[in-house]
């Protein structure tokens, strides 16, 4: 203990014993808005400690960064007990107001959100810095050039508003927007010139859809990225030393896709494509547990084919999908290409290093506060403790957005365990979708006229997936009351189980009227993979009634109908409402009648095929495909109720519903429908789609020819209110056949839905 106080006693009298100065008094002058304590904060130096000039040189450079001041200057003095140190400062002064003036092809909005991406964006009331101007007038300076508008200027104008504060005016003139007239090569091109121009993504030649996507819109600084392009463009084609040289822009006055005369840029690209080389030897190394036979079948090109860097990256994401599915997720391949110039070959090795095999540790659900975890889990095709198999994962997140329950949002956070490097952590954030559906409405639809309607729908009754629906409608051509259940997991077994009770009036216009009562029952349950399995049992009761004298009339009567459908389903669309990707194959074959009981006997098989596929800009294409037929038996006529009547919104949207009803005009036996829809999301809720559909009715010895079809084509805007759930269009269509002799080619409609 006499040893540490000593110590104690000889550190505090150090200075004195050595000559030790100290800090008697640090003095802050020249300071208005920033604090005393706020500059003492950003300094190492303290009162009562010893005096540094390396402390003090190092104190300086701090406060210098900081922004606050424009001139720091320390002095030192002495004191009655040791050094004062005197800080005196010139403070910046303070940005009041920040002024944009813009034109009309640069928005403010798209200089803030640029500053902000690139972490230079500047609050009112900051301190000034000039560097800090200067960089936010470059960045203005690039986005008019990434808009084309390569004349612009950007002059920075700094105002006194009052004492040390200013007003910074950023005024922007645009100047006119140049666009890309011609592109052309000279030299050695080899390839086609269309071939080479469309490597070109930035400085696109002028056209109609470089015009509509903006890229014909002249990018000076984007023109080494178009020169790689082209480069690599070559290289895919086996020219592995093409040279691409430095471009001339020329101007040239050339008319626009609007026959208006204007000033556009052209720019001369030389290139010397060099020779072509083929695929020489090709090696595969470092590879453990796959056989380098089964991964030489995944190289798309053997020894004598053009070399191409498309097909060897294409190759390469193929070999590393079968990796990360069999969960060596860190895996790695490296191609090491030896050109041959004497043989113009390219020996390639895939060096391949396999890593180690990750599991999945745990995943955990953020976001969903109704939704119970288990309903979510159960769709996930890897479980904790299993492999983590890239698309394994992949497909559980589809399945799990297939529920109609939640949608992922933002990307999942996948992290290894910090006490495991080979086991992973999942977090994946999901928002939950519209769960309930009161509503009131009324309205009009092809189907069902005008109506108004009363309903109560919920996707998920207690958390569990479960489906409630109670609806009331009543309208001009339909009055609908309808009660129904179904578990997703009854019992908590992989199987579904509902049934629906309704009470029906359908008027078929210039048909027949409907009037049906009933109960169905349905299970089902999930095959292997994406494939679902359902089977319905109904019993309903049927009265018809028509007017007297037509084809209807003699099926005036009650009918008592039996059925079973079984139903086989493979569907891989990502969403019921707004499609985007994903495909449908759907078997399903109603049985009527026979061992069932009731008063019809007949087999109804239906084929449903639907496709969508994403393209640029969040474009979209869809097809669908169906057809139908119906068969009786046992000297049963055939249900007219149960025939096919096409038109309306719900398969060839510009005829009038029930109005395309086969040859005899009274019904086909077998129906064909083929739907295509170009889908081009407008801003918001709203979409543009501009479709084609055809189809038509047959008797049953009719064939179905593409030549006795009815054709439908034209634009829809579509409306989707994620409250009700549903869609709301406008169809404006186009016919090739008329149904009467009096009918008009072209269709205006109202609808809601979808139509595949």
């Amino acid at each position: 203990m006499k040893k540490i106080l000593l110590c104690f006693v000889i550190l505090c009298l150090a200075p004195y014993l050595f000559g030790q100065e100290m800090v008697e008094k640090i003095e802050i002058v020249g300071n208005e808005r920033v604090t005393r304590e706020t500059v003492l904060y950003y300094l190492s130096s303290r009162e009562g400690d010893y005096y540094s000039e390396e402390l003090l040189r190092r104190d300086f450079r701090t406060l210098w960064s900081t922004g606050f001041f424009s001139n720091v200057r320390i002095e030192k003095e002495d004191g009655t007990k040791g050094k004062i140190v005197k800080i005196i400062v010139e403070e910046n002064p303070v940005i009041k107001n920040i002024i944009y003036k813009t034109g009309k092809k640069l928005k403010e909005n798209d200089i803030t959100n640029k500053l902000k991406e690139n972490d230079e964006y500047i609050l009112p009331y900051s301190y000034y810095n000039e560097f800090k101007i200067k960089r936010i007038q470059k960045t203005i300076e690039d986005l008019l050039l990434e808009k084309g508008l390569t004349s612009g200027k950007v002059k920075v104008k700094v105002n006194k508003e009052g004492k040390n504060e200013l007003e910074v005016l950023f005024d922007i003139n645009e100047g006119p927007k140049v666009r890309v007239g011609e592109v052309e090569f000279e030299g050695n091109t080899k390839l086609l010139k269309s071939v080479v121009r469309g490597a070109m993504k930035q400085n696109k030649k002028h056209g109609f859809f470089a015009w509509i996507t903006g890229k014909d819109v002249f990018k000076q600084n984007k023109i080494s990225e178009d020169l790689a392009s082209i480069k690599e463009r070559y290289r895919e084609h086996g020219y592995m030393e093409a040279t691409v040289g430095e471009p001339r822009i020329e101007e040239i006055t050339k008319r626009t896709i609007l026959f208006k005369k204007q000033k556009m840029k052209k720019i001369i690209i030389p290139v010397n494509a060099g020779y072509r080389y083929t695929v020489g030897e090709v090696k595969i190394e470092g590879n453990k547990i796959l056989s380098a036979k089964g991964l030489r079948r995944l190289i798309k090109f053997k020894e004598g084919d053009v070399y191409s860097t498309k097909i060897r990256e294409k190759s390469i994401e193929e070999i590393g999908e079968i990796y990360r599915n069999l969960g060596y997720i860190r895996s790695a391949i490296y191609p090491v290409e030896k050109l041959d110039p004497k043989r113009k070959r390219v020996n390639v090795t895939f060096n391949i290093i396999e890593g180690d095999v990750v599991y999945l540790n745990r995943i955990e659900f953020k976001g969903n506060t109704f939704t119970k975890d288990k309903v979510i889990r159960r769709e996930m095709l890897i479980r904790e403790g299993d492999r983590f198999s890239l698309a394994r994962f992949k497909d559980s997140i589809l399945r799990m957005s297939q529920l109609g329950l939640i949608e992922p949002v933002g990307e999942p956070d996948i992290r290894p365990n910090p006490e495991d490097p080979n086991k992973m952590d999942i977090i994946l954030n999901v928002k939950e979708l519209q769960r309930n559906n009161i509503q009131f409405s009324a309205g009009y639809s092809g189907y069902e006229g005008t109506f108004v309607a009363l309903s109560y729908s919920t996707v998920n009754f207690l958390g569990a997936g479960e489906k409630l629906e109670l609806s009331v409608q009543h309208g001009k051509r339909i009055k609908n009351y309808m009660f129904g259940f179904s578990e997703p997991y009854f019992l908590d077994y992989p199987v579904s189980l509902g049934f629906n009770v309704y009470n029906r009036h359908i008027i078929y216009p210039f048909l027949f009227n409907q009037k049906a009562k009933g109960v169905n029952f349905t299970t089902g349950g999930r095959v292997k993979g994406y494939w679902r399995a359902n089977l319905t049992y109904a019993y309903e009761y049927i009265d018809i009634d028509a007017e007297e004298g037509g084809y209807y009339y003699n099926y005036r009567g009650g009918y008592a109908v039996s059925s079973i459908t079984p139903m086989i389903y493979s569907s891989t669309i990502n969403s019921p409402l707004t499609p985007t990707r994903g495909s449908l194959y759907m078997v399903s074959s109603k049985f009527s009648g026979g061992f069932l009981g009731g008063d019809m006997t007949f087999i109804k098989p239906r084929f449903e095929w639907s496709f969508f596929h994403p393209l640029v800009l969040n474009h979209v294409v869809g097809f669908h495909l169906e057809y139908q037929f119906i068969k009786v038996f046992g000297g049963s006529r055939i249900p007219i109720w149960e025939k096919f009547y096409l038109g309306g919104e719900r398969s060839i949207r510009g005829y009038e519903i029930y109005s395309i009803r086969g040859d005899d005009n009274v019904g086909g036996e077998k129906s064909f429908v083929f739907n295509t829809e170009y889908i081009i999301p407008i801003g918001g809720p709203l979409y543009a789609i501009l479709f084609y559909d055809m189809g038509n009715a047959f008797t049953r010895e009719q064939k179905v020819r593409f030549n006795n079809l009815y054709y439908s084509t034209g634009l829809e805007m579509r409306i989707f209110v994620p409250a009700l759930r549903v869609p709301f269009r406008l169809i404006f269509a186009y016919n090739n056949r008329k149904i009467h002799a009096d009918d008009t080619s072209f269709a205006f409609r109202f609808a809601i839905g979808t139509t595949f």
